[in-house]
């Protein structure tokens, strides 16, 4: 009997402030007659109709205990509240009461304790306490990927948003809205609604270059009664459109976003039979203008340069170091040791210091002192020889009083590596890599082999180890450093002989234990691809481009128009849109304050100028 009572009660409590007549707690609905069937208990129940009240708003209480016929009628002792939130509890029937709040109490939470207090009446009490929240705010909506998507998640057909509390809403067609440049013939076809969480269902199509999609939702409660009407959620929707072309095509080279906004491509390789400072290596720059829309040449490199590397220091200069060209002047192309600096306030570039060794298809990292890691690389001419000297630039505001220090020798040369800082660790971590080793004087003398080893620079000694963790052998490939301080390897291949392979399983190292394991497969083994994080709600790379090895025996090739994308929150690999080109070794800008990027040149077949861009704007 005691159960199926319980059942009736939790069946009829339902939230505060329900019209008159439609209320099954209410003294004037038809059933609130089944309170009055109860009869009088030994043992007082109770059942509110929410633990959640607005300040000033109404809850209600069913009981199987007439307080009516006492002097204080009903009673409700509270604790733990500075003030009293309860204002005037009135009797709508022998069983049900009406507890109206104070509108001066606007938060925190209070308890009845009923047991000791109707002891003294010698009455029993079950449950003996109740916990209640007083809520002044409105349920919060978001997407649950953070408000922003790539365009095939509109094109799967439904998004998911996810409310800050549970939400008390009917759901139907006519209380959602599209409206934004991004909603082109997109509707609304059904909502599946759930505690916490409201499922849209999509027809029709959105438009094919991204955009801003407002999602409005008219009369979403929560469990308190509190709503804002209508609330709007406006989605930044990303979508690879096409960019301008660049004045000169090129491959190899490497693009860079200015703190002041300006977007910016150096050096590479032009197209074959274009000479440009006696080369086709560059020594050319251009600036992106994200407001016309186009490409202007901006102050050329001392040094022509390809397959170099570069960095943003700390204060927003761009520091560039080796790679294969030749200073500007000499038509000639080798291995540079050379640095140079550019400063975005006086437009102007100026030599560095040199390093030790040459270096070319190497890696630098910026420490979290403003000094720069120097690591790996190859030497331009067969035999190919991997180098192995690790180097410090100290960083100054004069780039004529920057010096070069010498840290030591990896134990695996290598070229062609990915490494990345762990700020939590205080290491940098450098994975896999080609290592070649010249074997004699000829152009074919030299082995070269992909490497599974992790070394590690510590950042507060300056010095090297070796991890006893290994990597699937791998180069060409890409790292990131996740939120938690771990680090995610993907991507590469295996060989550059016949025995090449894509490498489809990523890997997740942490430097705090250092210990290494496989996670999810890439949906494409690709090497010479773009990869870029951005704020792109919470899943935080998009892997796009690049080549994929599809034979047996690693002979023929692909290029890639698929792009990827990683969820850090979901730690999973899933296809997102296509890019407008198959392109590989192009070069991308990632777009640090609106999010997305552009990649830029590479090739398909021939070197390319075209560009896209990856963003909602």
């Amino acid at each position: 009997m005691g159960k199926i009572k319980f059942l009736f009660f939790a069946l009829l409590m339902v939230s505060c402030r329900i019209p008159s007549g439609s209320n099954p707690l209410d003294p004037s609905s038809p059933v609130n007659l089944g309170f009055l069937m109860l009869g009088g208990d030994s043992v007082v129940q109770m059942e509110f109709s929410s633990n959640r009240v607005q300040p000033g708003g109404v809850l209600y209480v069913s009981t199987n205990h007439d307080f009516t016929t006492k002097a204080d009628g009903l009673r409700l002792p509270i604790s733990n509240s500075g003030m009293n939130p309860i204002s005037q509890v009135i009797p709508r029937s022998k069983y049900l009461y009406e507890i109206r709040m104070s509108p001066s109490v606007t938060t925190g939470k209070f308890t009845l304790n009923l047991k000791d207090y109707y002891l003294n009446e010698s009455l029993l009490v079950n449950p003996e306490s109740f916990e209640f929240e007083i809520d002044s705010n409105p349920p919060l909506l978001q997407l649950k990927t953070g408000n922003s998507i790539d365009i095939s998640e509109l094109q799967t057909g439904f998004l998911d948003v996810e409310a800050n509390e549970e939400i008390v809403w009917e759901g139907n067609l006519s209380q959602v809205s599209l409206s934004g440049n991004a909603k082109n013939t997109l509707v609304v076809s059904d909502i599946i609604v759930s505690q916490k969480n409201i499922r849209l269902l999509f027809a029709g199509n959105p438009n094919a270059n991204g955009g801003i999609l407002t999602i409005s939702f008219n009369g979403v409660k929560d469990k308190a009664s509190n709503t804002q009407g209508t609330i709007t959620v406006p989605v930044k929707v990303f979508a690879f459109k096409s960019g301008p072309n660049m004045n000169i095509a090129r491959r190899s080279c490497v693009g860079m976003e200015l703190n002041d906004g300006r977007k910016m491509v150096l050096g590479g390789r032009a197209k074959s039979g274009v000479l440009i400072n006696g080369n086709g290596t560059l020594s050319s720059t251009e600036y992106y203008n994200f407001v016309t829309k186009e490409f202007t040449f901006a102050p050329d490199m001392i040094y022509r340069r390809q397959e170099f590397a570069i960095v943003k220091l700390l204060d927003g200069r761009f520091l560039v170091s080796g790679g294969f060209g030749g200073k500007v002047g000499n038509p000639s192309n080798g291995s540079l040791n050379s640095t140079e600096i550019f400063d975005p306030i006086t437009n102007t570039w100026t030599e560095g210091p040199f390093l030790t060794t040459p270096r070319q298809l190497h890696k630098m990292t910026v420490l979290p002192n403003g000094d720069v890691l120097v690591v790996g690389g190859l030497s331009p001419f067969s035999p190919f020889q991997s180098v192995s000297m690790v180097e410090l630039i100290h960083v100054t505001s004069d780039p004529y009083s920057m010096t070069v220090e010498t840290i030591g020798d990896l134990v695996d040369s290598r070229g062609k590596q990915s490494q990345v800082v762990s700020v939590i660790a205080g290491k940098v971590i450098i994975t896999g890599g080609e290592r070649s080793d010249v074997t004699g004087p000829n152009p074919s003398d030299y082995y070269a082999r992909s490497i599974d080893s992790i070394e590690i620079y510590d950042i507060s000694s300056k010095t090297l180890s070796t991890s006893s963790a290994k990597v699937i052998r791998r180069f060409n490939h890409f790292t990131h450093a996740l939120s938690n301080g771990e680090v995610l390897i993907l991507g590469g291949i295996s060989s550059r002989f016949d025995d090449n392979q894509p490498i489809l399983r990523a890997q997740i190292y942490n430097p705090m234990t250092d210990t290494i394991r496989d996670h999810k497969n890439l949906l494409f083994g690709r090497e010479w691809g773009s990869s870029f994080m951005f704020p792109y709600g919470k899943d935080q790379i998009i892997i796009a481009g690049g080549l994929e090895y599809r034979t047996v025996n690693g002979s023929t090739f692909d290029s890639i128009l698929d792009t990827e994308s990683w969820s850090e929150s979901d730690h999973r690999f899933y296809l997102t849109g296509r890019s407008l080109n198959a392109r590989w070794e192009g070069c991308e800008i990632q777009y640090s304050s609106t999010g997305g990027g552009m990649i830029l040149g590479g090739r398909i077949g021939s070197i390319l100028a075209n560009t896209e861009e990856y963003s909602f704007e």
